[in-house]
Formats: structure tokens, sequence, C-alpha cells
């Protein structure tokens, strides 16, 4: 069998596992499917994916592809993590805005110039830029594949959800359920809770409790959308509810044991996660101590710009003054949805090859302050910025411009599209999110310092919330490794963040509860980032005057998806060709 003939049904299979985040990607054609809660289900998916792994041998080729997927040391992300500290890349992820980043600019550092044409992926992303694909062969494929199906085995043997009920969207299944369901899957939505019921049980009695807090949130959401549904449906909510509520909440895990090592299994499955979502074979020690190291680049960079912003130059007093000054937060959902659409104008006046992205405001309190739906692949949902606008006097202005950078234009929206675009490749390189989430939220984080390259941010105080961004990213490396490697407390994961950042109390318990409930996915972040942004440098320094950034762009979206390292392994070749 073929690469593509197995990635086919193997990405088929994964969809029908999990049609709920299948249809977060835009795969219409499992709208209509619920995942089967059972453990044997997952057990079941564990041996189809394992399959998929083993169905063929590695054949000679790229050495440094192949030794990424199978885990052999990834030089590639390490260089970036523990190599002497590449400042240039560190600068960049956590202190935004250095000098040396933006030198890599075409026409000596002119920002604008990276606008001419269309903007930075010449042709238009609309265009289907790449012709004939850029994928850099069947051997890329191949490790993609072995990468994608290895981590679905591992996170269908793990399970950590089952030892996390919550709120938390896209890792827990009723949240994912809310923000994916339709009328289509009402059908079998009774039978869904009911065995979500069971699970929570089942896996609690395995020495797998849910937290306390996570169980409460479950419950409120629960509570929330009761008036969404009647009949059976609700009364499986409510019997969910109950479980919760009653014999789970009996033995949760207290907030002293948040983290996910304090369960069976628990400290396997957090290197496994840390391996999923960074794609790399970091370990926690290692992600932990970036973390630090880009916390500590960042206090020159509040140093500056808060000094700029508001004549004061003591980081804790710049964060004390974006955290607590009323004036710099929204009265209203409507401000906060202007103010993205605003900054999303922009960006799109500077990619105007790339298909509009729309601003739909969402009411709800467990999720993200924003979050992206990629274009259906039936055309019938636009590319989406989803706003949350539930208690405005609690998010700020001044990080509204990057978020929206973020999650739209240049972030994920102009990297979905231009994944989708690759008709060349395969599905499962093209309809990708989470799973390979170093690429794709390290692409959305660096796309923020692609923002400010091209000059979209309004004010040195909009800088600065790209500033106060890069500082909850790096936070989270140190933060979610705590937690569920080294055992911090809930209330150890909050002070933490507090003290770096500059989110709110309202914020920074979010944050927190958001990482406790989805072991490893914070991680992915600033690996990402930091690691396309080394790329970017090396490539700069090896082909000097004839280095384009737009060509670079194009060749890190004209990928697909990949694992980090064999993201290395397509520039390497690029810039050898």
């Amino acid at each position: 069998m073929n690469v593509h003939t197995l990635g086919d049904a193997f990405f088929d299979r994964l969809n029908r596992h999990d049609p709920l985040g299948a249809s977060l990607v835009g795969l219409t054609a499992y709208d209509a499917l619920l995942p089967d809660p059972r453990a044997a289900a997952d057990e079941a998916a564990a041996a189809s994916f394992q399959e998929t792994v083993l169905a063929f041998t590695p054949t000679d080729g790229d050495a440094v592809a192949r030794a990424f997927v199978a885990g052999g040391g990834d030089a590639v992300a390490r260089a970036f993590v523990a190599g002497g500290g590449d400042a240039v890349a560190r600068t960049f992820v956590a202190g935004g805005g250095d000098t040396r980043a933006r030198s890599l600019t075409p026409a000596g550092g002119d920002a604008h110039a990276l606008v001419a044409g269309d903007g930075l992926l010449p042709g238009g992303v609309a265009d289907g830029f790449l012709p004939g694909g850029a994928a850099d062969g069947d051997d890329i494929d191949r490790d993609v594949l072995r990468w994608m199906a290895g981590t679905a085995a591992e996170e269908a043997t793990h399970c950590l959800w089952e030892a996390n009920a919550s709120a938390t969207a896209y890792a827990s299944p009723q949240a994912l359920f809310f923000m994916a369901g339709s009328a289509q899957r009402l059908h079998g939505a009774a039978a869904f809770f009911d065995g979500l019921a069971d699970r929570y049980r089942e896996a609690s009695g395995r020495g797998r409790p849910s937290t306390r807090a996570g169980i409460a949130q479950a419950v409120t959401q629960l509570d929330e959308q009761h008036a969404r549904f009647d009949g059976n449906v609700r009364a499986a909510m409510q019997r969910l509810v109950e479980t919760l509520r009653g014999e789970l909440s009996a033995v949760a895990r207290d907030d002293e044991h948040v983290g996910i090592l304090h369960v069976r299994g628990g400290e396997d499955g957090y290197r496994a996660a840390v391996a999923a979502h960074t794609t790399t074979d970091l370990t926690p020690r290692e992600v932990h101590d970036l973390g630090l190291r880009l916390l500590a680049d960042l206090e020159a960079e509040w140093s500056r710009l808060g000094q700029q912003v508001f004549g004061v130059g003591d980081p804790a007093a710049v964060r004390a003054r974006l955290r607590d000054d009323p004036a710099l937060r929204f009265t209203t959902g409507d401000e906060i949805v202007t103010a993205v659409a605003a900054a999303l104008d922009r960006a799109h006046a500077a990619f105007p090859g790339t298909a509009r992205c729309l601003v739909e405001p969402v009411d709800d309190p467990a999720a993200p302050p924003a979050y992206y739906l990629p274009p259906a692949a039936d055309g019938s949902r636009a590319g989406t910025v989803c706003v949350v606008t539930t208690d405005p006097g609690q998010r700020s202005t001044f990080g509204s411009e990057a978020l929206a950078f973020h999650e739209g234009v240049p972030g994920h929206h102009l990297q979905a599209v231009a994944s989708q675009a690759l008709m060349a490749l395969p599905d499962y390189r093209r309809y990708v999110d989470t799973r390979l989430g170093a690429y794709v939220e390290g692409w959305a984080l660096y796309a923020e310092q692609v923002a400010e390259d091209l000059d979209l941010y309004s004010s040195p105080l909009a800088r600065l919330g790209r500033v106060s961004f890069a500082a909850v990213r790096a936070g989270r490396l140190v933060a979610d490794t705590g937690m569920h490697a080294y055992g911090w407390s809930r209330e150890q994961a909050r002070v933490f963040v507090r003290a770096h950042t500059a989110l709110s109390a309202a914020g920074v318990a979010q944050e927190v509860d958001r990482y406790i409930g989805w072991p490893g996915q914070a991680l992915a972040y600033s690996v990402g980032a930091g690691e396309i942004l080394r790329l970017r440098t090396l490539s700069q320094a090896a082909l000097g005057p004839r280095f384009r950034l737009e060509d670079f762009h194009q060749r890190v979206l004209g990928s697909g998806a990949v694992p980090i390292g064999a993201l290395a392994t397509i520039i390497d070749r690029w810039v050898r060709s």
C-alpha cells in the first residue's frame, strides 16, 4: 500500500474516532458523527493507528527527517531550545520587536517593503501559490503520516481527557460538542452524554480522578447549555451533571494536586503529550527551562516599551499598570469585535490575495479570548475568528490587535487557507490543527511578529500588547510543566503567571485552568515560533542577498502542516536548491 492510500485510510479512521475535531477543521463529511466515549473504542483506535505506523519500513532517505520522526535526538529543535541560546530566536519569542529580527526584512529592514505585491506571499494565497506543490516528496508525506499516526496512538492510549473532566475548549469532549455540535448530531447526543458519565466514573475507579476545579467548570458549562436542548438530550446532560456533582466530586483531586502526574499513568501520558504538542523529543525540564529564559529575555522589552508608553521602566510596574488600569479595559462586547475587525482590515490590506475571514462574537465564559474556525471543505463556512465578548471589563484593549493577527491574518486564517489550497498534498496535511500544534500555533505566534514587521500595530501600546501576549506564551512553558511534571498546585501556577504577565485576575485563573484541563498544549506556541524564526535566520545567513522573506514564508506555508523537524528538512532542501 503506498503512502497516500495508507494516509487516506488513516485520516478517515482518525476523523471517525474524533469527528468533533474533524468538524472544527472544516471536514463536514463527519458532521453527523459523535465520538464513542467507551474505553474499548480508544483501545481499538490506538491499535489501528499503531498499525499505520508499522505498515511501512522507513526507506533510505533524509536522515534528519527520519531521525526526527523516530524521536532520535531531534537535534534541529534542540538547537533552538538548548543550543547556546540562539539569541535572535529567543528574543523574538520572548521580547518581540527586536531590531535583529526586523533586520531580516527585505530592503535593508524597510518593513513596508514586505507589502509589495501581495505581501509576503507573491501571487496571493487565493491563487494557489507554489504550483505543483512544494511538499518536498513522498518521504515528507511518509514522515508526517508516521508522526501523526504515532501521536494519535499515544493519545488514544493515554486518554488524559478521562482524568480531566472540565469545560476546556478542544480538550473536553462535552465542550467540543458544544463548539462543533449540530442538528445532525442530536440523534446520538443522549447516548454520548451518558457514555461520558460512565467513562469519567470508570476512570475515577481506575485511579484517574478528575480535578475538583475542572468538575465545577464542567457542571457550570452543562447548566448553561441546558436551554439549547430538550427531551432525552437534556435529561442525559442532567444525568452527567449529577454524576459530576455527586460521586466524582467526592473523590476529585483538590487544588494541591491538579497536575496530571497525580493520576495513574499520568507521568507517561504527560511525556507523550509534550512530544505530541511540541513535535519534538524535548523533556519537560528542557521546556520548563526554556520558558524561564524567554521570560528573562522579555524584561528588556517590558522596560523599553513601558518607558515609551507610560514613562515607566520597571517591568513589574509596567505589568501592574496594564493589569490594573480600568481605562485599558473594554466596556462593551461590540467594542471588542470592532477592535479586532479594524486590525484585520489592516492585515487584509497587506494581504489582498487572501480570502476575507469573518469576525463573530461568542458569549462563552469557558472559551479562550478568541479562537479560529477554518473554512469548511464544502464551502459552507468561511474562515471565522470567534471573539469572546463575555465580561468585557475583564478584557484588555491593548491585546486585541495581537489577538486579531494571531487568529486571523497573517496567523491562523492565512495558514489554514494556504494549506487548503495545496491540492497536491494529502488531506492529513491540509486539514489539521492541534495535532501538529507546534507548526500551527508556532506560525500564529510568529505571525504576531510578522505584523510588527509590516507595521500593522496601530500604536506603541498595541505593540506592548504583543509583548504581553509573548509573556503569556513563555509563561505557559513554565506553568504547564510546573503543574504536570513537577506537581505545582493551582495557586502556585496562578502566582507565577500573575508575576510574569499582565493578565487580570480573571485572565490568570482562566489561563491556569485551561492548561490544568489540557496538559501539554500550552507548549506548542513558543517552541514552534522559535523554530520558525531560527530557520528564517539560518536561511538568511546561508542565502545572503538572494534571501527574500516572502520566499521563505512561501516555503513554510507551502509545506502544509508538518512536525517542526520535517519543516527544518524542507527549508534545508530549499536553501540547498
